[in-house]
């Protein structure tokens, strides 16, 4: 297999419940909730859970673009001074 097919997995693509909490810093319901309101991308391996590392990463970068609307907003509110 030549480098260019080769893939790297230098990081992992998945992540047990356990870490995706540890990672976010929610509770496993959260996690749970996240799940089924497809915010986070998952299945499962056998009787194993795994969360894809992609959807974990799209959804913190989606809560930030969120908080960042709401303080433009806020600070649009307040007559343009940021909050």
């Amino acid at each position: 297999m030549s480098p260019s097919q080769a893939i790297a997995l230098e990081a992992p693509l998945v992540a047990s419940p356990n870490q995706a909490m540890k990672t976010l810093l929610v509770s496993r319901e959260t996690l749970y909730k996240l799940i089924n309101a497809g915010e986070l991308e998952s299945y499962t391996e056998g009787k194993s859970r795994r969360i894809t590392v992609a959807s974990i990463d799209a959804y913190v970068k989606r809560r930030l673009a969120t908080e960042a609307q709401r303080r433009a907003d806020r600070g649009a509110a307040r007559g343009g001074a940021a909050a």
